[in-house]
């Protein structure tokens, strides 16, 4: 009875180890497959990568090899094949850079400002048009004190003219004395006392900037001005003054001649800035101009200083001028009219100068046709400007004898 109860447990049992034994097999064997599975996929990875190193270490010995190859070529033969690549943006580069320099070149020549002079020299006179009272060389002071900008200074002068004796000749490539001659076409018409002659042919000037300053020797600066003080940001003049258009000929005269029907009657003795390229349309405009001007050796009849400005009317039509207000530029008139003893009123002159804005001034010889009143009119003179202008420039002679050579 125990036996044949026994059986069944047995084969039950025999039956469950079987399985579990055959499910052991089984899963060790399925891990077995995974584990070689695994390890080919890392091995066929690392063959890649193998794979792609030798790859590699090809194209380094290709490259070495033509480097080689290249340090075999002349240099000529180097050059020749990178310049026909189309790839190499040198020459673009280049040509750009090239555009900048000229663009700056450009800009540098149009900040250049020259100040141009004419001076009769130092003539033993009494005349008043042309005996000298230093102007000029205080002139040329106050230019160096108050601006240091100006490239070149020119001083127009005829060719007998003796050298100013207080003027190193060592800085004539910054102050040149140019033969006023060389503005003429006919050499009949020159020497010559006529400033407005000399005007007419200024922009003949060689080696003068496009933009310049006309001068009188007898106008002087105060004050420190900039180049806009002269011209407008887009190269325009800045005129002072208001514009009032006078006449320049009576209606009987050079009737044949063209030129413009009015001058500026306000400009006179004051620095005027110009321009050669706008002289030279003008002169186009107005062929005959220069020739009858230049055909006077002295100043025509009674006209005033404004006839230079004949170049202002003809601006002021094309609007290549800006009219400038008396308060902005700052101008002061010395008076015309003097007493025998100047001290008193040089001294009241002297103070306004150093407690007012005054940018510019004009002293224009109106002293005495006495010798012995107009010599002691210029010693004030001479103490004036030196109190102005105390500082001898590099450019000067110190102390020279004046007395010498008056």
């Amino acid at each position: 009875m125990v036996s044949n109860n026994l059986n069944p447990n047995l084969t039950k049992f025999l039956l469950i180890f079987t399985f579990l034994l055959l499910l052991i097999l089984f899963l060790n064997q399925n891990k077995n497959h995974k584990s070689a599975r695994l390890k080919t996929a890392t091995d066929s990875k690392k063959d890649q990568v193998k794979k792609k190193e030798e790859v590699k270490e090809k194209e380094k010995e290709k490259e070495k090899e033509k480097e080689k190859e290249n340090d075999n070529v002349p240099n000529d033969d180097k050059i020749e094949e990178k310049d026909d690549d189309p790839k190499d943006g040198n020459e673009e580069g280049e040509g750009e850079k090239s555009k900048e320099e000229e663009k700056d070149k450009e800009q540098e020549e149009d900040n250049k400002i020259d100040l141009v002079y004419t001076w009769a020299g130092i003539v033993k006179t009494m005349s008043s048009n042309i005996r000298y009272n230093y102007e000029l060389q205080f002139s040329l002071r106050s230019a160096h004190k108050y601006l240091p900008w100006v490239n070149k200074i020119y001083i127009l002068i005829n060719p007998d003219t003796e050298y100013p004796y207080w003027l190193k000749k060592d800085y004539s490539d910054k102050i040149i004395l140019y033969d006023r001659c060389k503005l003429f076409d006919n050499p009949d018409h020159c020497p010559t006392r006529n400033t407005f002659a000399i005007f007419a042919g200024v922009h003949k000037i060689q080696g003068l900037s496009n933009k310049f300053i006309l001068i009188d020797d007898d106008v002087f600066f105060n004050q420190p001005v900039t180049q806009d003080y002269f011209f407008t940001k887009d190269s325009r003049l800045k005129v002072t003054e208001v514009r009032i258009p006078v006449k320049i000929y009576k209606d009987d005269e050079f009737k044949e001649f063209n030129y413009p029907e009015y001058r500026w009657a306000k400009c006179s003795h004051r620095p005027k800035p110009m321009r050669k390229d706008l002289i030279v349309k003008f002169h186009e405009a107005y062929p005959g101009y220069a020739e009858l001007v230049q055909s006077h050796l002295r100043r025509y009849k009674d006209l005033s200083e404004e006839f230079s400005l004949i170049y202002y009317e003809f601006f002021h039509q094309k609007r290549w001028t800006e009219p400038v207000g008396g308060q902005e530029a700052a101008f002061f008139q010395i008076p015309h009219k003097h007493p025998e003893d100047i001290t008193k009123e040089f001294e009241d002159i002297y103070t306004i100068f150093t407690t007012q804005n005054v940018k510019c001034f004009n002293c224009n010889d109106d002293f005495s046709s006495k010798p012995e009143i107009y010599e002691k009119q210029r010693k004030v003179l001479w103490n004036f400007y030196n109190k102005l202008y105390p500082e001898t420039p590099d450019y000067e002679i110190p102390n020279p004898d004046h007395e010498k050579h008056f």
